[in-house]
């Protein structure tokens, strides 16, 4: 398989399993928030931190990364001017970076971004990724590398605008893309979407089957196969029938003569014509194909997106409209699928997981992350106006600094982390009598956290009964036998609460 190389790319390929864990810092929740989260800081470090509670659980990501255009005016700008990520090239890059292009930075910015969005999935979910012609070419090249080529599920192209650029320098651009990559594509199925009218009045019944309206196909298919050229005779007029020249019967020969029994073999108005198959409403009422090319008048258009902001009370360049990532969420998630979107922007896809719960009665989550300063002023704000409940979090200091625990970091924290690692699900402080190293019990396992030496006088304090038990300490003063025989796992503090994030991913 072909794989892409650009300046900085060594190092920045195995960088995801470097990024810290940070603690994420719950400042407040609007509504009853059951799981939805906005996440104000920087994009590698908050998906890192999210690895120990949502590795492998997210269904559908969408991220709608910076294009690359040449535009100064974002964040992630495409001579990468802003401090962070000047600062952020600098450390990994090193002063190569300072002779980096453009794309190779850009390129820099995505690839750990891409591996830990890759982790986050779900076995059976899938990613799409906005994107237009600056950097659609590389980044189809290195998702290839990262999900790999046998998981790519389309390129979409989405026709973004109703109107002609006459002002265009050559051709007028009226469209951009939609990548998607499934983590594991035998995994994952695409939901069919609702019927249109449209489809279903292509439906006849001229001849009054009581199996209701139908439409005729041909009964034949491209290409020559052996076993697909025989005599279809007509019944009625004796008339024998071929397929065409390079072509054959799509159904086997016994097939075609039941159909024929059953009037599911149209001979045209005449009765007299080469023979077609009925195929009726009713056996595709269930749904339809998503097709690679997703119109306006579908799935909306950027003047409908910037009018929806308007309408909310906002101003903001480059929202996408709400029906496109609709449109996504109705072919890539379940009623209680857990979105995620990483480059949150607007908060675009809140929006939309928002109004396909209210059409289908579903109950998906979603999780946004957003470094601008807007986050909480514009997309946590925009959530709000659109009647949804969340919790909203800030990125706050690493978990360990050098080999150690962080001692600025609050103890509740790590408590949460180890948890989160071990059992994959959220921690709530214990309220049962026992002592203040106990964490709880997952799976008939209890665990604990504490910050001194395993030994019998510890022991002695503990107070839950379990089929087994992990703890967490800095020492272990007890014996392997005494271990092996109470169904004790000793955990080193920090050693074997640090490496689980650190490995290559």
């Amino acid at each position: 398989m072909p794989t892409l190389n650009w300046l900085g790319k060594d190092k920045v390929v195995n960088y995801a399993a470097k990024v810290p864990v940070h603690a994420l810092n719950h400042l407040y929740n609007h509504g009853n928030a059951d799981g939805n989260k906005i996440i104000h800081g920087d994009n590698l470090t908050a998906l890192k931190s999210l690895l120990p509670l949502y590795e492998g659980r997210v269904k559908c990501i969408y991220i709608d990364p910076p294009y690359n255009t040449g535009n100064e005016n974002w964040v992630y700008n495409d001579n990468v001017n802003s401090p962070q990520i000047k600062k952020w090239i600098g450390q990994v890059v090193g002063k190569e970076g300072e002779d980096l292009t453009r794309h190779d930075k850009w390129l820099c910015m995505m690839y750990p971004r891409l591996k830990l969005l890759k982790q986050l999935l779900s076995n059976d979910g899938a990613i799409f990724i906005s994107i237009d012609d600056n950097e659609q070419a590389n980044l189809k090249l290195i998702c290839d590398e990262i999900f790999g080529s046998q998981n790519f599920v389309a390129q979409i192209t989405w026709e973004k605008m109703y109107t002609t650029k006459n002002d265009s320098s050559a051709i007028s651009n009226c469209h951009e893309y939609l990548i998607s990559y499934a983590k594991n594509l035998e995994s994952f199925k695409i939901n069919l979407l609702p019927r249109t009218a449209e489809m279903d009045a292509r439906y006849k019944n001229p001849d009054n089957d009581p199996r209701g309206a139908w439409k005729s196909d041909p009964l034949y298919g491209n290409g020559e196969r052996s076993t697909g050229r025989y005599p279809v005779v007509n019944p009625k007029t004796g008339q024998t029938y071929f397929p065409p020249e390079n072509s054959h019967w799509r159904y086997r020969q016994a097939d075609i003569e039941k159909m024929i029994t059953d009037n599911k073999i149209y001979w045209g108005k005449d009765g007299k014509s080469a023979p077609r198959v009925k195929k009726f409403l009713f056996e595709v009422q269930q749904g339809t194909k998503a097709r690679s090319l997703w119109k306006f008048d579908e799935v909306g258009h950027n003047h409908e997106a910037k009018t929806e902001m308007k309408l909310l009370g906002f101003n903001f360049d480059t929202p996408k409209p709400t029906r496109l990532i609709e449109r996504i969420l109705q072919i890539a998630t379940d009623k209680n699928s857990l979105v995620l979107d990483a480059f949150a922007g607007s908060g675009t896809t809140a929006h939309a997981v928002i109004n396909l719960n209210a059409a289908d009665g579903g109950n998906r989550k979603f999780i946004l992350i957003e470094m601008e300063d807007y986050a909480e002023s514009i997309t946590a704000e925009r959530v709000r106006r659109v009647g949804g409940a969340f919790n909203f979090y800030e990125v706050g200091e690493p978990l360990f600094v050098e080999g150690d625990i962080n001692p600025d970091v609050d103890a509740e924290k790590i408590r949460e982390y180890v948890w989160a690692t071990e059992t994959a699900t959220a921690y709530e402080k214990p309220t049962c009598d026992d002592c203040a190293a106990f964490l709880g019990v997952h799976d008939n396992t209890a665990y604990y956290f504490h910050e001194g030496i395993l030994d019998r006088d510890f022991l002695a304090t503990m107070r839950t009964r379990a089929d087994s038990y992990v703890i967490f300490a800095e020492t272990c003063a007890v014996g392997e036998e005494f271990l092996r025989k109470y169904k004790i796992e000793f955990r080193k503090i920090p050693r074997d609460i640090i490496k689980i994030w650190s490995e290559d991913i």
